[in-house]
């Protein structure tokens, strides 16, 4: 009997010691939370780096992806006054135009810089990575081209974002990509099926909006307010995208300016990965 009570004392220990090993053992890390933007500043024609700079401070971003941005030092001007001094200026000028660049600002050290072309150097993608809190994550500056003109101009607007959506779906189970800019299409609606937006749902991304559950087809990320939507569509070409497996938005919107820097509006998300 007493050798009875030994044991069950000794096996009570034993498994009261297991379960604190394991609850200890296997910490659940915390989701690291990340402010990301997106601008299209227009080569900086209407407001300057510094101008930029300042409007942008005060939401404290981690990282901001810039298209259309002037070559040179203008993104490490722009990253100083918010306090992101790591930038990559990409190497091409999207279409072949005067300054506009694919850039990215981060507080964090970017690494890794790549421009993935888009079958051409005349339209490419601008990659970084960049670590946070130990977990590595791949930054992707976005300025697609916008096909409409004729039936020649869409199919090789098609055959550059296929070569993206390519390229990253190669990369899915490998790295945690965040992918931001002007991408120059509006999403799928009750009334529209867009093409390119479903290449990217079909490999598993998808984009901030769809998370807060913001309608977009009422609003626009363009400033030409003259131009009503009558489509029903909506205006909105700016996106912050990611795989939605391992990535959330908590909050986020487009930022409106009572005096616009660009043609375009900065567009902004908190992201959770876990």
């Amino acid at each position: 009997m007493k050798t009875q009570k030994i044991i069950s004392t000794i096996f009570s220990v034993c498994l009261l010691l297991a379960i604190t090993f394991n609850t200890h053992g296997e910490k659940k890390k915390k989701p690291i939370k990340l402010k990301v933007a997106a601008y299209n500043v227009e080569f900086s024609d209407k407001g300057s780096a510094q101008e930029i700079g300042e409007k942008l401070k005060p939401y404290n971003f981690d990282v901001v992806c810039f298209s259309e941005a002037p070559g040179g030092d203008w993104t490490k001007q722009v990253g100083a006054v918010m306090g992101l001094n790591y930038v990559v200026v990409g190497k091409y000028s999207t279409a072949g135009h005067k300054d506009k660049y694919k850039t990215i600002a981060s507080k964090t050290p970017l690494a890794n810089y790549e421009e993935v072309l888009m079958a051409d150097t005349l339209h490419t993608v601008t990659r970084a990575t960049t670590k946070v809190k130990g977990q590595e994550i791949a930054v992707y500056a976005v300025h697609f081209p916008f096909g409409w003109r004729d039936q020649a101009h869409i199919d090789e607007t098609t055959g550059k974002v296929t070569a993206f959506v390519d390229y990253l779906k190669e990369r899915q189970s490998d790295e945690l990509s965040i992918a931001m800019g002007d991408f120059n299409f509006v999403l799928s609606s009750d009334v529209y099926k867009s093409p390119y937006y479903e290449m990217f749902v079909d490999i598993g991304l998808d984009v901030s909006w769809r998370d807060l559950g913001t309608d977009v087809t009422k609003l626009s990320s363009m400033v030409n307010r003259s131009k009503r939507d009558t489509t029903g569509k909506g205006r909105v070409i700016d996106h912050i995208m990611y795989p939605t497996s391992r990535i959330k938005a908590l909050e986020g919107e487009i930022i409106e300016m009572d005096k616009p820097l660009s043609d375009h509006k900065p567009v902004w998300a908190l992201l959770q990965i876990d």
